[in-house]
This record gives structure tokens, sequence and C-alpha cells, in this order.
């Protein structure tokens, strides 16, 4: 586990990009809401270019949020530009290669044009029409990449300067090393995509043989959040919210319309509410408006320091505002993967159950969708506060909410518990005395502990004396970095860092009320032997 939630330190800025690119691709799309017409009309043509230009902005970053990865992972590893070059050269290379040696064998949804990458077959000499685009890999590429690119760095520093090409250099070696294996990895990737998305397509067409069935929906629910965790949330958002496996529908002049979102979109632009379709985006009001804001409130009370609660209150309350406007699952998501895998894990569940609960009760609530996949910004307030108005939909909004309430309440409560009970020792009972007791001999003894605050990955403490302090003395099991500041000694446990500080702060506590209790004492039994000495006589 130590080794996992060391990987928040990796992901921890290209997730603060991520949650900046939700921003702006909401703020876009708040603005392009046919809804918002309701409300406010924007005609101005500056606002509405900006509009477009930040969602389609944030909706890029958001599919390049890999390669950040990649950038990141590798950037913080060296004090080196060569490997951030060299792995962002591999990064191109594997992607090329899949468009090479894959040609179009896949299912549509599985390509994707990655930093714009595509070629059109009639300018080259492969067989086949049309235009071509690597194959989407979500963070699987990186990955490869990182482990590809450390270990040709590693090898060209221990290369031999008087070899068989003495006259090119290390930094040069490397990158030769990397389109190498980026090649070889690109080519594994085009035959190897084909096993895998024979399972995927398994699983979609079984989820699409009955897109009415609660059990069908659990099952979408769960793939959909695992699928967007991987950033390759297109592979299912194109068959089933565009596609034949979302539904089809034919209106009143013969035009036939397919996907979930397509057909709710065309619905409602004839007027009609009730024929079952936006099933797949119901769920998500519920996530965005009740859910994630729980996760936040409960998460923002493991801050113990008054200093940083206050410096966090403003970014908590501009959180929660836009994850009701417009959301920000996404970055919260990928957090839960890193931070806290159990809660992920129980969210994963949830969404799964929601979006069978909600066709048990055959409530659906889509939201009116424009432009592309890239870009789309479902189930956001505006759209819930326009469609409140209309009598038919009544029902479904009820239903909504009450779900929606009781969800709040249920990410509150198992957020809030997981922090406070079952972060630590819910797999290994004794891991926190365990802990604690390191802790309190890496400080030289609890009596040089003088002050102690948690955060929701972080435990800061500040000794009396740090002559005293020594982390060789012992293993803390689970730290994965220290950092000396100002309020003390900030070392990052992940998740259990509030149920240590609490366990601390409890025996700190207990040392104090004893020590008073033997001062009282003391002073009892002085006053005793002073009162005794007065009565004998002198």
């Amino acid at each position: 586990m130590r080794r996992w939630h060391s990987f928040l330190e990796i992901v921890q800025f290209p997730l603060k990009t991520l949650f900046v690119s939700t921003i702006f691709m909401g703020l876009g799309g708040l603005l392009l809401n046919p809804n918002l017409v309701t409300i406010i009309t924007v005609e101005n043509r500056w606002i509405l270019t900006f509009a477009e230009l930040m969602r389609y902005f944030g909706g890029m970053m958001i599919m390049l949020f890999p390669l950040l990865l990649l950038i990141k992972a590798l950037s913080k590893r060296y004090e080196d530009s060569v490997p951030v070059y060299i792995g962002i050269v591999g990064y191109v290379v594997l992607h090329i290669t899949t468009m090479f040696f894959s040609l179009g064998k896949l299912q549509p949804s599985a390509y994707y044009p990655v930093l714009g990458i595509s070629v059109d077959l009639a300018d080259i000499f492969l067989p086949g029409s049309g235009v071509i685009y690597p194959i989407q890999t979500g963070i699987f590429s990186s990955i490869i990449l990182i482990n590809v690119t450390r270990f040709c760095y590693h090898r060209s520093r221990k290369a031999n300067d008087h070899g068989l090409l003495p006259f090119v250099d290390k930094d040069t070696w490397a990158a030769i090393e990397v389109i190498f294996f980026s090649i070889l990895g690109g080519i594994g990737i085009s035959y190897l995509w084909p096993f895998l998305m024979q399972i995927t397509d398994f699983i979609f067409k079984f989820i699409a043989s009955d897109i009415t069935n609660p059990v069908n929906l659990f099952f979408y629910g769960i793939t959909e959040r695992v699928l967007s965790a991987v950033s390759m949330s297109r592979l299912i958002r194109e068959p089933f919210w565009f596609g034949i496996f979302g539904g089809s529908w034919i209106d009143g002049l013969g035009n036939n319309f397919v996907g979930d979102v397509a057909v709710w979109t065309a619905q409602r632009a004839n007027g009609i509410y009730s024929l079952g379709f936006g099933r797949l985006i119901t769920p998500y009001y519920v996530l965005n408006i009740f859910a994630v804001p729980a996760f936040l409130i409960a998460a923002y009370q493991t801050f113990t320091d008054k200093i940083n609660k206050r410096r966090y209150f403003s970014f908590l309350l501009f959180s929660i505002f836009l994850s009701i406007l417009f959301g920000t699952l996404l970055p919260v998501e990928i957090y839960m993967l890193f931070a806290t895998p159990m809660l992920y894990v129980i969210h994963l569940f949830t969404t799964g159950l929601l979006f069978a609960t909600f066709e048990a009760f055959s409530v659906s609530v889509g939201y009116t969708y424009s432009g592309l996949e890239l870009v789309a910004t479902p189930a956001s307030l505006i759209d819930l506060a326009i469609f409140w108005r209309n009598p038919n939909m009544q029902r479904s909004l009820t239903v909504i909410l009450v779900i929606g309430i009781l969800m709040f309440i249920f990410y509150y409560l198992v957020t809030r518990t997981y922090y406070r009970r079952i972060a630590v020792d819910a797999m290994n009972i004794g891991v926190k005395t365990e802990k604690v007791q390191a802790i309190i001999q890496a400080f030289g003894g609890l009596d040089n502990i003088r002050m102690a605050h948690s955060s929701p990955n972080r435990l800061t403490i500040l000794p009396y004396d740090k002559t005293l302090v020594d982390f060789k003395r012992v293993h803390l099991v689970g730290l994965y970095k220290i950092v000396e500041t100002r309020a003390g000694y900030s070392m990052a446990f992940g998740a259990c860092s509030f149920m240590l500080r609490s366990d601390l702060v409890k025996m700190m506590r207990d040392q104090q009320r004893q020590l008073l209790d033997n001062t009282q004492a003391f002073e009892t039994i002085t006053d005793e032997m002073l009162a005794k000495a007065d009565q004998k006589p002198i």
C-alpha cells in the first residue's frame, strides 16, 4: 500500500491540471448550454468564441492526461530534461506505430487522433482508403513509456564510451533505445489490443442485449467509470451515447436516431420526455450534485490545523460549487483511486447501484448535448433547474432529489468512517498501534512531541527538540515522504494520517492527565504530611 500511495506524489500535479481543465471545459460547456438561453441569452461573438476555446482546450487536456502523467513521472525521478524529452518522443513513436500496424482493424471507438496524429491512406503506399488514427491506449501507453524510458536512461549511463558506436553520446543512445522499444511496444499493442477489445466488446454486447435491465445497467456504470479513470471513456461512450448499443428511435418524419444521448436530445427537441432514454446520464446528477460534495466535506474535516483549515475552506466551497454546476467527478475519482482505494471500490459499486436503481424506478433524465463526446459535460445544475419546470419530469426529478440526499448522507458517513476508523487496521489488526509507537520512538519519546496535526494524506508533528528526532532509528511502515516545514515534520502516510494523529493526541492527553493526577496526589500527600507535622508538639 505504501508503494501505491506514493503514486499520489506523481499524480498530484497532473491531477491539478486535470481539475483546472475540467473547470475550463465546464465553463465553456455552461456558456454554450442551450438550456442557459432560458435564464440568460449569450450572443456576444467574443464570449462564444472563448467559450468554445475553453471547452475544447479543457477536453483536449483531459485526453492528454496520460502524457502529462508521463512527463511528471519522468521529471520527478530525474533532475535532467533528457528522460522527459525522450519519453515524449517515445510516446509519439508508440502511437504512430499503432496507427500503421493496426490499420483500422478495430472498432472506430478504439481509435483517437492523439496529439492530432493521423494519416490518409491515399497519401501512402499501404493498401486501403480513408484516414487512420492511433489506438486509444489511455494511461497504459504512459506506464509502458515510463518503464521503458527509465530502463534505457539507466542503461545509457552505464554505456561504454569505447563501444561499437563511440561517436554517439549517452543521451542520443538513450533516445535511440527508447525509439526502438517504443516501436516494439506499439507493435505489441497493435496485436494485443484486438484481444482486449474482444473482452470489452463482449461486455458491451452483454449490456446492450437488454439495456433496460437494471443488472445490465449496474455493469455499465462500473465499466464506464473504470474506463474513464484510465482515460479510455470514449471506448464505451461512443457506442452507447451515439451508437446502436444505446438504443434507437424513429421520429414522426422517419429519421432514425441511435444512442442514448443522441435520442434524448432528439426527443427533447420534439417535446418528448418519457420514453426511457437518458438512462446513461441520470446517475451523474446524483454523483455531481450530491456524492462528490459529500466526499469533499468529509475529507476536508480531516484537517486539524486551523490555519490549513481556513486556507482550504475557500477551495472546498469552490470545488463544491464547480461540482454542482458542471461536475468534477473524474479528478475526484482519480484522487480516490490513489489516496483511498477502498473508497474508490465502494464508489464504483455505488455508481453501478445508482444506474440499476434509476432503471428499476423507470427514472431517466438526460442532458442537452451539443458538440463532441470529448467536451461532454453531463448532468449540470442548470439542466436540472430547467427540467424542473417541466411537469412531465416532476416524478423523475423528485426521485433523483430523494436518492441524491440519501447518497449525500451515505458518501459523507462512509468517507468520514473510512478516515476515522478504517484507513489503517482494516486488513492488518494492530498496524496502527505499531505505527504510532514507531513514530513516538522516531521523535525521541512522547515527551518530545509538542504538537500533531493531520490532513487527508499527511501527518505533521512539531517536536520540542529537533536534535532528538531520528527517522533512522525505526522503520516507519507506510511512510513514503518526509518534508521538514516551519510547522514541523510533514510525513506522508496516506489516508491513515488522521487516525495516527488521533491516537497520538489521545496518548498525549492521557500522559498529561496522568501527570496531573500524580501532581495532585503528591500535593495531597504533602498537605497531609504538613498537617500532621503541625499537630505534633514542639
